[in-house]
């Protein structure tokens, strides 16, 4: 790495108050979609005032994460808005006694800051005790440029040189800034948990939606052939809620024969032939003017060779008498015919979902029902209508994922709830989420709406 590039990854932390005139340096550990997680030494976020006071490059910034009430002398910050600023790799075990690095940070220049660029090498490894007996991992420093370590180098990464990959967090200088003192990365997991859209996609499928878990859970363990309407008010994760329930409980069924209809589009919604001849198109009946017995017979057809998903999207756009046609002249006929099967016989799936997306067509009693009816197999269930999410389940969440939610998530579990309800309209459930995902630095709609399938 060369000291040009290290130095588009440093910022330089201030105070929003113009009578406090401490400052120090921090840098980018994690870029998302213009928010960017910089990390810096508690000292630095105490010398500017405190958390209500930190600026990073003149954007206020919000602290996250700090290792001051136990001994570490580290922070997390958090700043919307800034931009092209290439994040550090971090890379444990990497540093080595006597290997090269290089570190940047702002030292004062007249009446302004001056960043600055520094060579030098490791020395050895050290552990610095605390009171609580704890040792925090930490490097001796030795500059072999002229300049030294300055006030306002608080905060500065050490980088290797040769790989690039940071090693350390600049805390301490001594005598005349020739040597210094860092502490390891790896201290840094005390305090921050970092979570990739993987990780952070585990644990939000097990928040919320228990209800609607529950009774299709009993559907499915019971029927082969069932349907299934999902509903809700707008942003209330509908389409969140079917992608779970596929992936989780029939993920064997995603690799089968998967039929999407959007109603949404203006033709489908109001002509019922629209609709019958894109059902005809991906089954195969490319023909004009197919029959709704030939596809019903076509789907029939699929579903003896493998698992056949049915997701209709958008059905609150339809007419009732169109919605209903669809129950009664699709639906039925295909429903009846799989059932009239002896169950030992097929071992796949036959499922059909239907999406609301405004929460309007629960209340058609004549059309879905909402328990699971033996005696009427060919009848949508209907899942109990997606609600906000309350303080009592984000807590609770939040308790029993603790482990794998970032830290400072469980060290304020209340002030955190309170600031996700603050933001998502008192608990829209979507809205909740992509809350949740920011505050983990993930990208809700490239990390987590994008793997959707259904």
């Amino acid at each position: 790495m060369t000291p040009e590039e290290l130095q588009q990854s440093v910022v330089l932390i201030t105070s929003s108050d113009p009578k406090i005139t401490g400052f120090g340096t921090g840098f980018v550990i994690r870029q998302v979609s213009g928010t960017a997680f910089l990390l810096t030494c508690a000292h630095v976020v105490k010398e500017v005032g405190g958390p209500e006071n930190v600026k990073a490059d003149g954007i206020p910034g919000t602290v996250i994460a700090s290792g001051e009430d136990h001994g570490l002398d580290l922070a997390v910050l958090r700043v919307d808005g800034l931009w092209n600023k290439p994040e550090l790799h971090r890379e444990e075990g990497f540093g080595e006694k006597g290997n090269s690095f290089l570190t940047a940070g702002f030292q004062l220049f007249a009446k302004d800051h001056l960043i600055r660029p520094l060579h030098g090498t490791l020395g050895e490894q050290v552990g610095w005790s605390k009171q609580s007996g704890e040792r925090i991992q930490s490097w001796d420093l030795h500059i072999v440029d002229d300049y030294g370590l300055q006030r306002g180098y608080s905060g500065s990464p050490v980088v290797d040189e040769a790989s690039g990959e940071l090693l350390g967090v600049v805390s301490h200088r001594q005598g005349d800034g020739k040597t210094g003192l860092a502490i390891s990365i790896g201290a840094l997991d005390r305090i921050w948990r970092v979570l990739d859209g993987d990780q952070l996609y585990k644990v939000l499928v097990k928040l919320g939606y228990e209800e609607q878990e529950r009774l299709f859970f009993r559907l499915i363990r019971t029927q082969s052939v069932a349907a299934f309407l999902i509903h809700g008010d707008p942003d209330y994760g509908q389409r969140w809620l079917l992608n779970r329930l596929v992936e989780k409980h029939l993920p064997n069924t995603i690799t089968g024969k998967v039929i999407k209809v959007n109603l949404a589009r203006k033709a489908r919604r109001t002509d019922i032939k629209t609709l019958w001849r894109e059902l005809g198109n991906q089954v195969g009946l490319w023909r004009k003017g197919a029959s709704v017995t030939a596809i019903t017979e076509r789907v029939y057809r699929y579903w003896q060779t493998q698992n056949v998903l049915l997701v209709f999207h958008d059905v609150n756009v339809m007419p009732e008498a169109y919605l209903d046609q669809l129950i009664r002249e699709f639906w039925t006929p295909l429903a009846s015919n799989a059932r009239q099967v002896n169950p030992s016989a097929s071992r796949f799936k036959l499922l059909m979902f239907l999406v609301d997306y405004e929460g309007t067509v629960g209340n058609l009693d004549a059309i879905f029902s909402d328990k699971i009816d033996r005696t009427q197999p060919h009848m949508p269930v209907k899942s109990p209508k997606i609600n906000q999410f309350d303080e009592d389940e984000l807590i609770d969440w939040m308790m029993r994922e603790s482990e794998e939610l970032p830290i400072e998530f469980t060290h304020e579990v209340d002030e955190t709830v309170k600031v996700v309800l603050e933001n998502s309209d008192n608990g829209i459930p979507e809205y909740v989420l992509a809350e949740i995902c920011d505050r983990c630095g993930v990208d809700w709609f490239n990390d987590v709406k994008q793997r959707w399938r259904l």
